[in-house]
C-alpha cells in the first residue's frame, strides 16, 4: 500500500520545464530522449543503493545467525567467551561502522545532483505542454465520439495502438480539466480513475476508499449525482461498518436524483451562446472528419480521374478531380519519398508553434488554440527539394510562382488540428507595408507522410474528406475568377488520432496571374455568399 501511495504522490507532480512540445511529433521526439536519460539514471541509482542494501543484508544475515544460535540457550551462548566478545564488539565497533556506512552513502546525493544538472540541459514539458496535451485528449475524444474506457486502454477507433492509461493518468487528467472548468470531460475521467483503482490489488483497502471518498466530493461539486452515488455505494459495499457516515451522503443523492436536480458546476458552466464549437457548422466539419458527411453520390458522378501532361517535360500528373466548384483536386505521386524526407528533415531544427493573422486585420500574426501545430517557412530557392515542390504546382497550374509566399513546412503533434478556416483574406485585411501582391489565390497542399488515422484535410461546405498520403498534392482555388473570396473553401486540418503529419503548404496570390485566370468582369460569388456567416 505504501508503494501505491508513493505513485499517487508522484503522479500529482508536474514537472517544470522549458519549450513547447505538444504541438509537434517532432518536439515530443526530444521528450523520449530526456526520459531515455533520467530512465538510465535512475536506473544507477538503485544498482548502487541495491548494491549498499546487499551489503548490509550480509551482515544482517550473520547476525541472525548468532541470535538464532542463542535462541538454543542464552545463558550457554553468552556464557561462551568467544560469542561474549563477538557481541560486545558487534555492539562497540560493528554498529558504529553500519550507521557510518549509511551516512556515508553518495548514491542519494550523487543522483540529486545528476537530476538538477540533467533538468538544466535536457529538455523538460512545460505547463502549457501538460495543459495542451489534457486538451488534445479531448479534442479526440469529441470529434471522433471515442469511448473513454477505450481511449484509456489505448485503443483508438476499434484499433490498439498503445499501452493503456493507469488510474493515476487517468485521475490526472480528470484533475486538470477540472481545473480547465472542463466539467463535461471531467466526468468520465474520473469515472474511469475510480474503476481502473478498484481493480488493483489494492483496491479495496482503506487508503484506496478514502482516496474514492474524496472524489465523490469532485463529482457532488459538479453536480454529477448519479456519479457520486454510484461510488459511495461502492466504497459501503466494501466498509459499510467503517463508512456509516456515507449512509446520510447516500440518502441526500437519492432524493437529489429523484428531484432531477440541476445544481453543481455541470450546469452553471454551460457554454455561452454563440459558442463556435456549438455551432451547425462546427458539427458539421466533426462529421466529416469522422466520415459520417461525404458528398452526394449524384455529386460525384462527373468526377474524373486523368493524367494531366506536364509542360515541362516532367511524367505525366496523375490527376483526381475531387469536387468540380469549386474546383478541388488532388495529385498523386508528385513527389518521392526521398524529397518527402528531405524537406522534413530541412524543417526540424527550425520548426516553432505555427501561428495565424491576427483577426483585427492588422497584419500581424500570433499563436492560436485552435491551430496546434509547429511549422518553418523556406524560400523556394532553399534546396532541390523546395525548388521541385514550386516547379511542380507551376507546372500544373499555369500560375507564376514568382507570387507565392514562402513554402511552410508543418508538423502536427498530440491531437494536431487547425479550425475551419479561409486561406484567402477577408476584404478589410490590412496588408503588411510593401506587400502588394494581393490576395491568395489559390492553395497547394503536399501531404509528406501518411497518417495512420485522422489528421484529414476537411471541407465542411462540400463536404469532403482528404486523407493524407505521402507524395501527394492537393490544389483548389480560395477565390472566384473576380477575386472575392469563395467562402464554400472553408477548410480544417482534422485532429491527428495516430501518427505524425507533415505537410507543406503553398500560397499563391492573386498578382500577375490574369493570364492563366483572367478576372470576370462581374462579381460572381452570390453562390457562396451563404457560406460566410453560416450558422
Amino acid at each position: 500500500m505504501l508503494l501505491a501511495k508513493c505513485v499517487l504522490f508522484l503522479v500529482l507532480q508536474v514537472l517544470s520545464c522549458h519549450g513547447e512540445f505538444f504541438s509537434s511529433t517532432s518536439g515530443l521526439a526530444k521528450l523520449f530522449e530526456t526520459e531515455v536519460v533520467l530512465l538510465a539514471e535512475l536506473q544507477n541509482y538503485v544498482n548502487e543503493i541495491n548494491q549498499h542494501a546487499e551489503a548490509l543484508q550480509s551482515e544482517i544475515d550473520a547476525i541472525r545467525v548468532e541470535h538464532l544460535n542463542a535462541a538454543d540457550g542464552i545463558d550457554d551462548y553468552l556464557n561462551n567467551p568467544v560469542n561474549a566478545f563477538r557481541l560486545i564488539k558487534r555492539l562497540h565497533s560493528d554498529w558504529e561502522t553500519f550507521e557510518g556506512s549509511v551516512t556515508a552513502d553518495s548514491s542519494r546525493s550523487n543522483y540529486l545532483d545528476t537530476m538538477a544538472s540533467l533538468k538544466e540541459n535536457l529538455s523538460f514539458p512545460s505547463q502549457d505542454d501538460f495543459v495542451g496535451s489534457a486538451i488534445a485528449l479531448t479534442r479526440l475524444q469529441q470529434t471522433y465520439q471515442l469511448d473513454v474506457a477505450e481511449l484509456a486502454s489505448g485503443i483508438l477507433n476499434g484499433v490498439k495502438y498503445g499501452t493503456a492509461m493507469s488510474w493515476q493518468d487517468c485521475f490526472v487528467l480528470g484533475q486538470h480539466l477540472y481545473a480547465l472548468r472542463d466539467y463535461n470531460h471531467t466526468v468520465p475521467w474520473l469515472q474511469q480513475s475510480m474503476q481502473l483503482l478498484g481493480e488493483q490489488s489494492y483496491g479495496s483497502e482503506s487508503a484506496s476508499l478514502d482516496f474514492m471518498e474524496a472524489v465523490v466530493e469532485y463529482h457532488r461539486e459538479m453536480g454529477a449525482h448519479e456519479s457520486a452515488l454510484s461510488l459511495v455505494n461502492h466504497v459501503l459495499s466494501i466498509e459499510p461498518d467503517q463508512r456509516s457516515h456515507l449512509l446520510e451522503a447516500r440518502q441526500q443523492l437519492e432524493e437529489l436524483i429523484t428531484d432531477g436536480d440541476k445544481n453543481g458546476l455541470l450546469h452553471l458552466t454551460a457554454r455561452r451562446p454563440g459558442d463556435y464549437h456549438e455551432s451547425r457548422e462546427f458539427r458539421m466539419y466533426e462529421q466529416v472528419c469522422r466520415g459520417e458527411l461525404a458528398p452526394l453520390p449524384s455529386k460525384q458522378r462527373n468526377l474524373r480521374c486523368r493524367l494531366r501532361k506536364s509542360r515541362l517535360g516532367y511524367a505525366p500528373f496523375k490527376l483526381e478531380e475531387l469536387h468540380l466548384d469549386p474546383l478541388v483536386v488532388q495529385l498523386h505521386q508528385v513527389i518521392g519519398s526521398k524529397d518527402s524526407d528531405s524537406l522534413q528533415k530541412t524543417a526540424r531544427p527550425r520548426i516553432k508553434r505555427s501561428t495565424v493573422y491576427s483577426l483585427g486585420g492588422n497584419g500581424g500574426s500570433t499563436a492560436a488554440a485552435f491551430r496546434t501545430s509547429q511549422g518553418a517557412s523556406f524560400n523556394y530557392s532553399r534546396n532541390a527539394a523546395t525548388k521541385l515542390l514550386s516547379r511542380h504546382v507551376g507546372d500544373f497550374s499555369g500560375l507564376n510562382m514568382d507570387y507565392a509566399e514562402d513554402l511552410q513546412v508543418a508538423n502536427y503533434g498530440i491531437g494536431g488540428h487547425y479550425e475551419p478556416h479561409w486561406d484567402s483574406f477577408p476584404e478589410n485585411h490590412i496588408y503588411q507595408e510593401g506587400d502588394l501582391h494581393g490576395n491568395r489565390m489559390a492553395t497547394g497542399i503536399y501531404y509528406l507522410a501518411d497518417v495512420e488515422a485522422g489528421g484529414g484535410t476537411a471541407f465542411p461546405f462540400l463536404p469532403l474528406l482528404v486523407t493524407p498520403e505521402r507524395g501527394s498534392l492537393l490544389f483548389w482555388y480560395n477565390l472566384h475568377p473576380s477575386g472575392d473570396q469563395d467562402f464554400r473553401t472553408k477548410h480544417a486540418a482534422c485532429p491527428v488520432l495516430q501518427g505524425s503529419k507533415w505537410i507543406a503548404n503553398v500560397w499563391i496570390r492573386e498578382r500577375n496571374q490574369d493570364n492563366v485566370r483572367p478576372c470576370d468582369l462581374e462579381r460572381g460569388q452570390e453562390i457562396s455568399l451563404h457560406y460566410r456567416d453560416f450558422d
